[in-house]
């Protein structure tokens, strides 16, 4: 189940990633807008990874790297699986990975290459690297789309890495925006309410296990660490920061240490709007956030910045293949549900299931299907903004939307088949949200559970499907595929 190769860091993935001839770097391109605009079209295509270095405005050496996982074989040298099959091999080779896990906890070393160079309280200059205007109504520029934001729990030592965006303010302050009910906010919140300021550590680029682990929410109680070192198989080097004692990953190409002060001793910055990763710049996300006072800059020669902006559906945000159905299908199995054959995503799935989720399942009694449709749309995975739930028979191609939407067309007889469950948890970044939700911060949703199977009742006498089984074509065109070719 391994794939081509390990990789130690962000470099040397790049460098893996160079060889297959699946990398571009652009020069001479601008921060403002520009670079936005190009990362967003190759992406769409499902093209090549992007490293931009002589950004307009700045030195040779202070590099972007966007579009990393964009193709399913990049995807898959991140999951440490082969790269050669089809999209929801992928996502099953991924799902029976998670199966196995065990918690690889990080070793703390002397020195690392993120402490190659340094600056130091009134040396902080965050201007100084080239921070991008993503996308046209961005309310500015965003160093921080494919961050590691590290804290402590002040309670228990966990420590958790998020994903959370981040802002630059001015040179030696910026805005990170923590979602309620994310760790790090819970961390932070832990903080304020004994008048303390949450130490905090934001990496700028790093091991995209790492990356990886901080958008997958492991539960509470195990830090990213411990999962990024699972994934890699073995431990995360890290060293002590020097402020404030968080571990930092040792190869880290930047990190950016300091602490965020209760909202009654600095004013919290308004931030965004941001083009989310729902495809809108939603209001509910702009507004005052934590303001993040930088202590110190630690990064490597010629740094690289890992760039990830959330992207209008389908183009893929982050991963080719939604990784995050791999740990939904995990989760229902591990909650007893039999028969799955599959789990699919066809808006976001990054870390979770995003809003419309598709599974495929081998019926196996009455009411199976509605039971996992229900599953899929509270498990961990499935719950955090969720629409629609599609529950389809084995022989649906879920990776196929034209597919899906013929089976509920189809096979879904809508009084019997559908159900509503209300008052589920959502994102702020829900542009459905009613202005008065926004105003009561009321972010929750319905959700739609569709059965899309035969009717199991007398799935038997279900008409026959009218298409020639895949063996059979297969056959056929063997033998004629050099004249219709």
């Amino acid at each position: 189940m391994q794939g081509e190769r390990e990789f130690e860091d962000l470099r040397d993935f790049i460098e893996i990633v160079d060889r297959w001839g699946e990398l571009r770097i652009l020069e001479q391109a601008d921060w403002d807008l520009e670079i936005g605009a190009l990362t967003e079209a190759v992406a769409e295509k499902k093209g090549h990874a992007l490293l931009f270095d002589r950004v307009k405005g700045y030195p040779v050496g202070f590099r972007i790297f966007t579009n990393p996982f964009g193709s399913v074989r990049r995807t898959a040298l991140l999951l440490g699986l082969p790269g050669d099959g089809e999209a929801l091999a992928v996502s099953d080779l991924w799902r029976k990975k998670l199966a196995s896990f065990k918690a690889v906890p990080p070793v703390e070393v002397r020195d690392g290459a993120v402490f190659e160079l340094q600056m130091i309280d009134k040396d902080v200059d965050l201007w100084k690297f080239p921070s991008p205007r993503w996308h046209e109504l961005d309310g500015g520029r965003y160093i921080g789309t494919g961050a590691g934001v590290i804290t402590r729990d002040p309670e228990t030592n966990v420590v958790n890495i998020g994903a959370y965006r981040c802002m630059v303010q001015s040179h030696n302050t910026m805005s990170v925006k923590p979602n309620k009910g994310k760790h790090g906010r819970i961390h932070m919140e832990k903080y304020h309410a004994n008048g303390r300021s949450c130490p905090v550590v934001v990496c700028l680029g790093h091991d995209p296990a790492l990356m990886l682990a901080a958008g997958s929410a492991p539960p509470f109680t195990l830090s990213e660490y411990d999962f990024a070192g699972w994934l890699k198989g073995r431990p995360v080097r890290v060293v002590k920061g020097e402020f404030t004692g968080l571990p930092i990953p040792a190869d880290a190409e930047i990190a950016v240490e300091g602490e965020l002060p209760p909202p009654g001793e600095v004013a919290w910055p308004r931030e965004g709007p941001f083009g989310e990763w729902l495809g809108y710049f939603t209001p509910s996300a702009v507004g005052e956030v934590p303001l993040m006072q930088v202590r110190a800059i630690y990064y490597r020669k010629d740094p690289i910045m890992l760039g990830l902006p959330p992207l209008k559906p389908p183009a893929p945000f982050p991963y080719a293949i939604p990784v995050g159905c791999g740990i939904v299908w995990d989760q229902l199995e591990k909650a007893g549900i039999p028969g799955i054959t599959g789990v699919w995503s066809f808006v976001g799935g990054g870390g979770a299931g995003g809003p419309f989720l598709v599974v495929a399942i081998k019926q196996l009694y009455a009411g199976h299907a509605k039971q996992t449709g229900m599953a899929a749309a509270s498990c961990r995975g499935g719950a955090l903004g969720g629409k629609f739930v599609v529950v389809v028979d084995d022989d649906v191609d879920i990776t196929n939307p034209q597919e899906v939407i013929w089976a509920i067309a189809t096979r879904c007889e809508v009084g019997r088949a559908t159900d509503i469950v209300q008052g589920v948890w959502t994102t702020r970044s829900d542009p459905s949200l009613s202005p008065a939700q926004r105003a009561s911060r009321n972010y929750s949703s319905n959700r739609m559970i569709i059965d899309a199977c035969r009717p199991y009742e007398w799935k038997e006498e279900f008409p026959a499907v009218n298409a020639f089984s895949a063996e059979y074509k297969q056959s056929v065109l063997k033998r004629w595929r050099d004249r219709i070719d």
